[in-house]
């Protein structure tokens, strides 16, 4: 069951909005899904749809109301595609790390929850989600399409915990260089999978141009996966 939302307390003791997906069942994991930069879209509401199917509750913060609360924009309009880019390029990530820690954290005390918690994360949830893999936050992390990963790799080696990123051959933000910089870092840490696709960037989001379902169906697959260890794992 999807309810519109819940608040969470941040550090600073100001409280911000999370989009929040209940279990079909008494217990279950938490994902706490990382939005893109366009806010908790109807994309991020869908994939939250989508894991509740697949047995598990969401959590989705707003991740902007520091810069702008329920921004909801549309990545195929040029104005709101603008606008998106300009709050990426505000972001604090730092402080969006902290989010998501009071996040997981709240999601650990929710009635339904069994404790176990993962974070999965789109283009700046990508990145993001790989913070909390750096840094021990969740049970797991799965980062789609994250964004600066080759400025990150020097944190590879103190990832612990199941961790898996999927990102696009074709993605406009990842050179030639920037692949050979991850598949030489990634690789080392047995606890993390890098997967490849023959796609570009948002190759996941249905209304992206880049929409690849062949890769869409092939990440996903792998992602529930590795989220199905949860409902098991003590």
């Amino acid at each position: 069951m999807l309810t519109d939302g819940v608040e969470i307390t941040s550090v600073s003791g100001a409280r911000f909005g999370a989009y929040l997906g209940k279990p079909t069942t008494p217990s279950a994991p938490i994902v706490v899904i990382a939005q893109e930069i366009f806010g908790v879209t109807p994309f991020i509401r869908q994939t939250a749809d989508w894991l509740v199917g697949a047995g598990f509750g969401c959590i989705c913060p707003d991740l902007y109301w520091r810069q702008a609360p329920n921004t909801e924009l549309d990545a195929n309009a040029p104005e709101e595609r603008e606008r998106a880019l300009a709050l990426f390029r505000d972001f604090d990530l730092e402080a969006g790390v902290d989010d998501l820690a009071r996040t997981i954290e709240y999601a650990r005390t929710l009635p339904f929850s069994n404790g176990r918690i993962a974070v999965v994360g789109y283009c700046l949830g990508g990145a993001l989600a790989f913070e909390v893999a750096a840094r021990s936050l969740a049970d797991c992390s799965i980062g789609y399409y994250g964004v600066g990963l080759e400025k990150k790799v020097s944190s590879v080696p103190s990832i612990v915990r199941p961790s898996m990123f999927h990102m696009g051959t074709e993605d406009h933000y990842v050179s030639s260089e920037t692949r050979t910089i991850l598949v030489e870092h990634f690789v080392r840490n047995k606890n993390v999978e890098l997967h490849w696709y023959a796609a570009g960037h948002s190759f996941a989001r249905s209304s992206s141009p880049n929409f690849n379902p062949t890769a869409t169906a092939a990440a996903n697959a792998r992602t529930l996966e590795m989220l199905d260890s949860l409902k098991t794992s003590s």
